[in-house]
């Protein structure tokens, strides 16, 4: 049932304008008797008033509020109503916080929570095993003062959410991974994780791996040589040759895989950007690889097209420059169909930096493989790869040589137009 609160008001106030005239009619003094009257209403008018403003002052209470009736009895409900409702949403903000508290509390990845001028201003218990930054003691402080790192200091200069690695302030024997993720408001999450586990079982397969290519070079060498022995035997039965010869040509095969599996492990194995190293005439480099493919994977089967800056340099590797040529160059030509025209540009770009772009007009490689390419042993087309003698680690060689030489590559493909595009940065490159 609706109330109609304001007709109690209208009742109330017509019942005193109606017994003030009843009483002024019999005195001699009306007005005086009516603004008597009408006074006295105002009074418990400002009297109810009075009574509704202290109990919204002294909290609500509910075992406060005014009794009344009529419009002041809804307007005492709803302030009271509205603070239940409140109340209410508070305790389920309040819950929910405290259970995201607890979450990440729980998370073993250290989550400390920055202002736009990288003031702590929240982080959970990871991040005091981690980096030694204490919820309740550090507060307020500046995270730069804290953690003296200089890639995390550039991390928080460039506000990037690019993935830096240091080692722990806590413990020297942990490696960190911290990333910055944006928040609303120019704040940020600090997010750190340990990845201690992960480097150490990725050098122990770096070492594997290394161990196994040299352990297995030297019997494969004499087995090698047994073979070529055979060969030139004349009294071999003529029988034998095919079979010798398909050995000789899987020991090769196989000795190629050993010396790309140790130029990746050495690779991988550098922990940091080399020096500048020699002036290197990568013009000069791509002639002769490109003559060097012409007269043996290309010879009669593909069309090669040049394009090369004359006096564009770049300072690095010689030997690891070189396969980066090589394995881009043979990789085209062994995983495109006869007739491909291959398109070679060596080339400065607007931003400074120096571009080998090897391009054909194949078929294409769909694209779910595009991000794979990089991996080792990583083949689109498993036949065609084995019987064209790939051994499936040229471009993860590549992907590495670029990385240590501060460069990048690219691979877009789409088809009819294939590119692996490696680019050395500007700092790298020579008039």
């Amino acid at each position: 049932m609706v109330v109609d609160y304001w007709s109690v008001e209208r009742y109330r106030f017509g019942l005193v304008i109606g017994c003030g005239a009843l009483v002024a009619w019999f005195t001699p003094y009306p007005l005086v008797i009516m603004l008597l009257v009408l006074l006295g209403y105002i009074g418990w008018m400002l009297q109810k008033l009075y009574q509704l403003q202290r109990w919204l002052t002294n909290g609500q209470k509910p075992e406060e509020m005014p009794d009344s009736d009529g419009a002041w009895e809804q307007i005492a409900y709803l302030f009271h109503k509205s603070q239940q409702k409140s109340a209410e949403r508070k305790r389920k903000q309040q819950e929910l916080l405290t259970r995201f508290d607890n979450v990440l509390s729980a998370l073993p990845d250290a989550a400390v929570l920055l202002d736009a001028d990288n003031h702590i201003q929240w982080a959970n218990k990871s991040a005091a095993k981690l980096l030694g930054v204490q919820d309740a003691a550090d507060r307020g402080k500046r995270i730069d003062t804290l953690l003296r790192n200089p890639d995390l200091h550039k991390l928080l200069e460039e506000n990037s959410e690019r993935k830096v690695t240091l080692p722990s302030p806590r413990n020297s024997n942990l490696t960190l991974r911290a990333r910055l993720l944006p928040l609303q408001g120019g704040s940020r999450v600090l997010s750190v994780r340990d990845i201690s586990e992960g480097v150490q079982l990725q050098k122990t397969r770096k070492a594997f791996i290394a161990n196994a290519s040299h352990e297995l070079r030297t019997p494969l060498t004499v087995l090698t040589g047994y073979i070529e022995l055979f060969e030139q035997d004349p009294e071999l039965p003529e029988y034998l040759l095919g079979p010798l010869q398909q050995s000789r040509e899987q020991a090769a095969r196989m000795q190629q895989i050993i010396s790309d599996m140790l130029a990746l492990s050495r690779l991988e194995s550098q922990e940091t950007t080399p020096l500048m190293g020699n002036r290197i005439d990568v013009p000069a480099m791509l002639e002769s690889s490109i003559q060097a493919i012409r007269d043996t994977l290309a010879s009669d089967t593909h069309h090669l097209e040049t394009q090369i800056e004359a006096d564009l340099c770049v300072c690095g590797s010689e030997k690891d420059i070189n396969s980066v040529i090589t394995n881009l160059l043979a990789n085209a030509v062994k995983h495109t169909p006869v007739g491909t025209t291959i398109r070679i540009h060596w080339e400065s770009t607007d931003d400074g930096q120096a571009c080998l772009s090897i391009i054909d007009n194949g078929p294409g490689i769909p694209e779910k493989h595009l991000p794979h390419l990089t991996e080792r042993f990583y083949r689109v087309d498993e036949g065609r790869s084995r019987a064209s003698g790939g051994t499936g680690l040229g471009l993860a060689i590549v992907k590495h040589v670029m990385q240590w030489h501060n460069g990048k590559l690219t691979i877009t493909s789409k088809p009819g137009n294939t590119e692996f595009k490696a680019c050395f940065p500007a700092k790298r490159v020579l008039d």
